[in-house]
């Protein structure tokens, strides 16, 4: 072969692969794919509680990969909101389910900057429990007493501090009776049984849990405390890969409302799989019991309103989260 033409052949071959990709597009019309999208690690991160079913059940069945086409899905399990906004914040991550507390605080601190609230995922499915023997029936019995919340800044500790103060109380270091403790979901029914707390403001199975396991009282279902409802879980996305990846969050979105849908569709078959999961990534299955207990406290929903999240906001307020002249939600979502 002539070797300019050798020289050349290649450089040819290149062009036209261009051409085709740029003309054609996707070669998966099912995905509406953009070739510019492909080849990105998108990494997610959730809880291993009941009320991520969407992250479990999505993730579990292959919905959340699939969504995602050729790029690559990295999970990332944490064990409350905190911790994950940190994550999200430093770049770490980029979808997280998280409690709609830490997600607000990290929007408004970032002036608005730092992530998206783009969907719902479980309404429901937190209440405080009281350790048998402790005697606490309400929320003024927490006087003097060891509150377990399973992280400072949580959505739990958000709600708890708030309800506090409807009642009157304070937690300790700002001058009240109430200790208020963060604790792990998962060493939380150990220090319960051993009376090294008295309560615990927490979300399902925890909250079933103790109940069944432990023969605590649940006190409050947090369900009553909020009129209209309240949004346990969100999904968020991190602003800028949102910006960067306009494509892949329409895939993150479409994949929670599928995972949604199966769990709605079949609820029984939805329930062993988050059964499993939960055994894989904590090490033990929940009881049938205490399955059917926790399930029965959540609605699983895809929407959120802003209302709800403004209603938070509040509650982070008079929980001394947030200042009270704290910027707009607007925008928070899409």
């Amino acid at each position: 072969m002539n070797p300019v033409r050798r020289l050349i052949m290649p450089g040819l071959l290149v062009v036209v692969a261009v051409i085709v990709a740029v003309v054609f597009g996707s070669d998966d019309p099912g995905h509406g794919w953009d070739k510019r999208q492909q080849g990105v690690t998108v990494r997610l991160a959730y809880f291993p509680n009941l009320t991520h079913a969407a992250a479990l059940v999505g993730v579990s069945k292959g919905i959340w990969r699939r969504a995602m086409g050729e790029n690559r899905l990295e999970t990332k399990v944490v064990n409350a909101g905190p911790e994950a906004m940190e994550a999200l914040s430093a770049g770490a991550i980029d979808f997280a389910y998280v409690g709609p507390s830490p997600a607000i605080n990290t929007y408004l601190k970032s002036n608005g900057r730092a992530l998206r609230v783009i969907g719902g995922a479980c309404e429901g499915g937190a209440s405080l429990v009281a350790r048998k023997g402790s005697n606490i029936s309400g929320l003024v019995d927490l006087q003097g007493k060891r509150l377990a919340v399973p992280q400072l800044g949580g959505t739990q500790d958000v709600s708890a501090r708030f309800f506090l103060s409807r009642v009157g109380l304070k937690p300790r270091e700002i001058g009240g009776t109430v200790q208020v403790l963060p604790v792990k979901n998962g060493d939380m029914l150990g220090l319960m049984k051993t009376g090294q707390i008295d309560a615990g403001w927490v979300p399902e199975p925890w909250a079933s849990r103790c109940v069944v396991e432990l023969g605590a009282l649940r006190v409050v279902d947090e369900r009553d405390l909020w009129p209209g409802g309240f949004p346990t879980t969100v999904l968020v996305v991190r602003t800028a890969f949102a910006e960067q990846h306009p494509e892949l969050v329409k895939a993150a979105i479409s994949a929670n409302n599928q995972a949604l849908a199966s769990i709605a569709s079949d609820s029984a078959t939805a329930k062993r799989t988050v059964n499993a999961e939960l055994a894989r990534l904590t090490g033990k299955p929940l009881s049938q019991e205490v399955l059917e207990m926790a399930w029965g406290e959540m609605k699983f929903k895809g929407d959120v309103s802003i209302n709800s999240l403004e209603r938070q906001a509040e509650a982070a307020v008079q929980a001394g989260y947030l200042p009270s002249d704290h910027a707009s939600l607007q925008g928070i979502t899409p």
